[in-house]
Formats: C-alpha cells, structure tokens, sequence
C-alpha cells in the first residue's frame, strides 16, 4: 500500500458549530496530493443545539467519572448528520461511496485539556466510527488524536503534515507561515528545511462570533465591519494578554473555552468586537514571535480569512512578509481542514505519522487515528 494513490473524503466540524465541511482528495498520503470536489454545508439548528448542551456537559466532565449520558445522544447525532450530508455531497458529484477507498472523520471537539504539570492532556472528538462505516459500507479512520495525548502530546495542531504537502506542492520559497483562523487561531512553520513548528495562538473567530450572537447581531461579523466601527479597550486587551498560556512554550494548544467574553462584559457591541479582534491579532503576533517566525509568506486560510478588516490588521503587523489568502495560491482555504483529514486518514492507513515533536510536543513522530471497517459489504451502486 506504500505508493498507493487512495481516493478519500474528509470531514471537519471545527468548534465554532457553524457546519461540516466536506473534501474528496487523491493522495498517497505522502507528496502526492490532488483535489476533487469540496463543500461546505451548514449545522442543522437541533445539531448545532444539541452540540452546544454536550459542550456544557463536557466542561463540568471531572476526570475519572463516567461520560456523561448527552455524549451518546451527540454521537448518534453527528453520525447521522455526516452521513446525510456526505450522500448529498457525493451524489451532486457524480460520486458514490464505492468510488472512495476510505473517510477521514475528525468529530466534534467538546474537551480539549492541555497537559500540564505532570497532568497529562484529555481531549474528546465525539464520533462513531464504526457506525458510518456499518452505514455506508466505507472503511472510517477517526480519534485521529488520541495516540498523541496517550503518548503525552498536545493532541494539537494536527493540520501541519497537511500544510507541508500544500506548500511542497505549491513550490513555495520558505519559510512560510500557514494561519488557520478557526474558532482557534492556529500556525504552522514551514522552515527551509521543511521541519514544523506548530502551536495554537489563541482564540480566532470564536469568541468574535459568540459576541455577535449574544447580542443578536447574528451569527459572524461580517467583513469585520462592527469592529472596524469600534475602539479597541487597551486595558482589557492587555489583561486578556497576560493569561499564561502566552508565557508557555511552543508547542502547545487551547480549548475553544479557555478564553471568555467576560472581560469585554460592559462594553458596546462595536468596542467589544474591535476589542476581540484585536486580541485575536495580538495573540497571533506573539505565536509568531514566540517560534521565531520571520516568513516570506504568510497563508491564511480558515474563516477568519474572509474578514476583511482583521486580515489588514494582520497584513499591517507581519509586513514585509507578504499575506495571502489561501485561495491566492489555487488552494480551497475553506475546504483545508477537511483535506487535511482526509490526508491523514491515508497517512494513518500507512501508518505515517502525522504528529511530530514541534507540532505537539510528543517525543517522537508519531502516527494515529483508529479505523473502522464496514460490518457489511462496500455499496457499489450509489451514494
């Protein structure tokens, strides 16, 4: 299976439960890597609700206890929820599951705990594995980042093997700095030598769209034009800016929760959005000055490359490396995180590794992800 070209599909639902993305790509999980149809579709509102009630559970989840029963309920809900959408998907494609050799399935993030103090990290992707396997008779790989933590990790970032073969395949001069602006803001280093360094910098479209929800302004800011409106509260910036994860070392990772609306509580919408998106700025600059980052470019790629006013801010602060939006250099910037699963999905299936020593701190590189095979025979006929 070696040099082996499989056809995959990928699958992302970041923590900001806005909906899944979906990726089809070509790859030997190695350097070569081609792109088929992609999309993008929205949380239905129950999942998104229902997501949202298993997040508050998971968060008062004390070690050692049993999960609790709303894990169960979530599951069987994401399962549905992709297999749903990956039909439409494949079928509006001309595809069908017999096409694909196997899926990448990240799940949803409900806990992500940080190793720390001899405590080791605790991290929940919820997902059936086996389920859609049995459903659509494809073979899964998913709990892509479990081995990681098991073996003392971060568990994350896990994009950056994927940034690499993007930017092998783009021929980039390097060093290059991918930005995933997610609900977390995230980087990979691409230095000369083709290492990685990776870590999260902190919070990215998250808190901005929790923002914009509490006030019922709806559901992102678009353009990022309420902040541009606003002014920045310097003081409230620099105390979101001494929390310590910004004085922990490189590599290390967040919790969408680790950051929260309390300290703009008071403020306009306006201030309070300009306020946050300045602290996804700040806290940007500082991972990138953290690694010792001096790129020659600088791909952003996430969500948060569409607005407009915070990639400016960001363009402004990192020149004269140039910024780009992903879409500059033919990639899908929306469709990168379910790529980069399916990517690993074939690493996995190879048993290549897919976290490294800068990227999560794991001591050495390290494969991952469990596979499901189907209980019944591979559909042949349609998706």
């Amino acid at each position: 299976m070696t040099n082996a070209t499989l056809k995959v599909l990928g699958f992302m639902t970041g923590t900001s439960l806005d909906g899944i993305d979906m990726a089809v790509i070509d790859t030997d999980g190695e350097a070569k890597l081609d792109f088929g149809p992609w999309a993008e579709k929205p949380v239905p509102a129950a999942v998104r609700s229902l997501l949202e009630d298993t997040v508050k559970a998971a968060l008062k989840w004390p070690r050692g206890a049993e999960e609790p029963a709303i894990f169960t309920e979530a599951r069987k809900a994401m399962v549905e929820w992709h297999a749903e959408s990956s039909h439409a998907f494949l079928k509006a494609n001309g595809l069908a599951y017999g096409d694909l050799n196997v899926m990448g399935v990240h799940g949803q993030t409900v806990l992500h705990e940080r190793p720390k103090a001899g405590v080791p990290g605790r991290t929940v992707q919820l997902f059936d594995g086996q389920a859609l396997a049995d459903l659509t008779g494809v073979d899964v790989v998913c709990d892509f980042r479990q081995a990681d933590i098991q073996a003392g990790g971060e568990a994350a970032p896990l994009a950056p093997v994927y940034h690499r073969a993007l930017a092998q395949k783009a021929g980039l001069e390097l060093p290059v700095v991918v930005v995933n602006l997610g609900g977390v803001a995230n980087i990979t280093l691409i230095d000369a030598d083709l290492n990685l360094t990776a870590l999260d910098t902190g919070p990215a479209n998250g808190l901005m769209d929790q923002w914009m929800r509490l006030h019922s302004r709806g559901d992102y800011d678009h353009e990022g034009q309420i902040a541009a409106s606003g002014t920045v509260s310097a003081d409230i910036l620099k105390q979101y800016m001494s929390h310590a994860y910004f004085g922990a070392k490189a590599p290390k990772s967040l919790d969408r929760y680790d950051f929260t609306l309390e300290g703009v509580q008071g403020l306009s919408v306006e201030d309070g959005m300009a306020t946050l998106s300045a602290f996804t700025v700040e806290s940007l600059m500082a991972g990138i000055g953290l690694v010792g980052a001096k790129p020659k470019t600088v791909i952003l790629a996430g969500g948060g490359r569409q607005n407009t006013f915070l990639v400016s801010q960001i363009a402004k602060r990192l020149a004269p490396a140039r910024v780009i939006a992903a879409e500059d250099l033919g990639w899908r910037g929306g469709a990168i995180e379910a790529e980069a699963f399916a990517y690993m999905a074939a690493r996995s299936l190879k048993g290549l590794p897919i976290s490294f020593p800068g990227t999560t701190g794991v001591k050495a590189p390290l494969t991952g992800g469990n596979l499901f095979r189907p209980r019944a025979r591979k559909l042949s006929a349609s998706a």
